[in-house]
């Protein structure tokens, strides 16, 4: 019992990193932290969001392209476009497990890079899909080398950041996420207007798919043109070759010709976490692995993500054609449908500032699924003879709200992680959560369903009533395990006076 007892107060010494990240080295003052933060603010977190918005770029697509003739011209159905959408997720969902273990055994900023390297040249290659097969074939290999991307990401940015800092970041981190889904849609409400040019489809231009007639003598025979998000990929790939750090104790990207943080950053940087090199990558090992397996908490975690974000499967597949439908032209139907995940943008920055500043997650969570049903069952109770504006921005704030537990939630693992297998396995498991949801989510919106989509929307309000349920299941489970480590919440304050902190790893709800 006595080693039982001891193994435990171990455990607890290693990885309370909240704690640690507190202990004051009088070589460096609370103003030397501050500057260090906002310089990781400055350089890593635009280069991991960065990361995200081509990964989703290519995504978003999809959706964008149903509003046109895409079906037609290809001869095939909205559930063609459907399978091969969720091809993809399929590879996602199986590459996380792997992708996340290879990234402990190699480092994270290695893996991460060769990742982007592999998933950008598959991207080129879909500009040679010339069939109903080579294109889900593509999209398989494009899931495939891109899943792994976001839990590693996220696993880096506990590297670095503390328990208090953290929400918030991951926030910053899926605005790469949102800002794609934005910005696709702006583009694609210019490109699709190109219907008819050079012998294309607006779809056509829309994935740069091939050469038209006119121009193919000045390159070889029918060898199509490379796709944008392609090409802006393995850009991004050059830049984290180039600026993407190692560790907070090697700060040099991978070439290692220049470094952009001081000897004393460094510092600064492991003594806010305690590391020491083999902090970087996780013990991987069979035990810990099937530890973090049998652990129920990241399956609750992971169960969260999957019904929560079910909802943001269906809306923002369909959301351009849900608008259309409204009675906007396609040109602006794109275009009207990227305000929501604008504000998605902001409304995760807002609700992930307090949850960092209340160190709450859950009941943020809870707000946020709130938001939705309250949208949700505004528009299920619209009469089809609605403004047709009315029904729009009903129809966009509850897309505004869709996604925001899922860096929440994300967060929410991270920082209650016992252990950096159990972080990194954990981050795995919500974002295999959140792409089996987007694969259920699809299904939500049927054309049976159209114009009301009442079906639809009765589905998305269970589907949110049942993830605040499953948020409440979530917060008892770390009350009781606070309960029974004994730890009552009482906070210790420094003598420098930069806080409150508690001394042993007491689970935030």
């Amino acid at each position: 019992m006595a080693g039982t007892v001891e193994s435990k107060d171990q455990e607890l010494q290693l990885y309370d990193s909240d704690a640690r990240s507190q202990e004051v080295d009088p070589s460096w003052s609370l103003d030397d932290k501050r500057r260090v933060v906002r310089k990781l603010d400055l350089y890593l977190m635009p280069l991991l969001v960065f990361g995200f918005f081509v990964l989703q770029l290519d995504r978003s697509n999809i959706s964008n392209a149903l509003t046109d003739t895409i079906t037609t011209d290809l001869g095939i159905t909205s559930d063609d476009v459907n399978l091969g959408n969720q091809l993809m997720l399929a590879g996602i969902v199986i590459a996380e497990l792997p992708s996340n273990v290879l990234l402990q055994k190699i480092g994270a900023p290695l893996w991460l890079t060769g990742q982007m390297g592999i998933w950008g040249t598959i991207a080129l290659t879909q500009a040679w899909c010339t069939n109903k097969s080579s294109f889900y074939a593509t999209r398989f290999l494009l899931g495939l080398f891109e899943g792994g991307y976001i839990p590693g990401a996220q696993y880096v940015l506990s590297l670095y950041y503390t328990r208090e800092e953290l929400a918030l970041r991951t926030a910053v981190f899926y605005f790469g996420n949102y800002f794609a889904t934005a910005i696709g849609s702006l583009l694609a409400s210019g490109i699709l207007q190109l219907a008819g040019s050079g012998g294309l489809a607006g779809w056509q231009w829309l994935f740069i798919s091939k050469l038209p007639e006119y121009e193919r003598h000045v390159f070889f025979a029918n060898v199509p043109c490379p796709s944008v998000e392609g090409i802006l990929t393995l850009l991004v790939f050059v830049i984290f070759i180039l600026f993407l750090p190692r560790n907070p104790e090697h700060t040099k990207p991978l070439h290692g010709a220049w470094d952009f943080f001081t000897s004393q950053d460094r510092k600064i940087l492991i003594s806010r976490h305690n590391f020491t090199s083999a902090s970087y990558k996780a013990d991987m090992s069979w035990a810990l692995i099937k530890s973090a397996f049998i652990d129920v908490r990241l399956w609750l975690h992971l169960v969260l993500n999957f019904v929560s974000l079910a909802p943001k499967g269906g809306l923002q597949l369909y959301g351009p054609l849900v608008i259309r439908n409204l009675g906007f032209s396609k040109t602006k139907a794109n275009a009207l449908n990227s305000v929501s995940s604008f504000l998605v943008v902001v409304f995760s920055f807002l609700i992930s500032y307090a949850s960092d500043a209340t160190r709450l997650r859950g009941p943020w969570c809870i707000v946020a699924f709130a938001w939705s049903m309250a949208f949700a069952g505004t528009l299920y109770g619209l009469p089809l003879r609605a403004d047709k504006w009315t029904r729009y921005w009903v129809f966009t704030f509850l897309g505004s709200g869709n996604a925001l537990s899922q860096g929440l939630n994300d967060a929410w693992l991270s920082v209650n992680a016992e252990t950096p297998a159990k972080r990194s396995i954990g981050l795995a498991y919500v974002v295999i959560g959140s792409n089996l949801g987007g694969l259920a989510g699809q299904q939500i919106f049927r054309t049976s369903d159209a114009l009301r989509y009442l079906r639809a929307l009765l589905t998305i309000l269970l589907l949110y009533a049942a993830s605040m349920l499953i948020t409440c299941v979530v917060m008892a489970v770390y009350w009781w395990g606070n309960r029974r480590q004994g730890v009552t919440g009482e906070l210790e304050e420094h003598e420098d006076g930069e806080g409150m902190v508690d001394r042993r790893l007491r689970r935030q709800l």
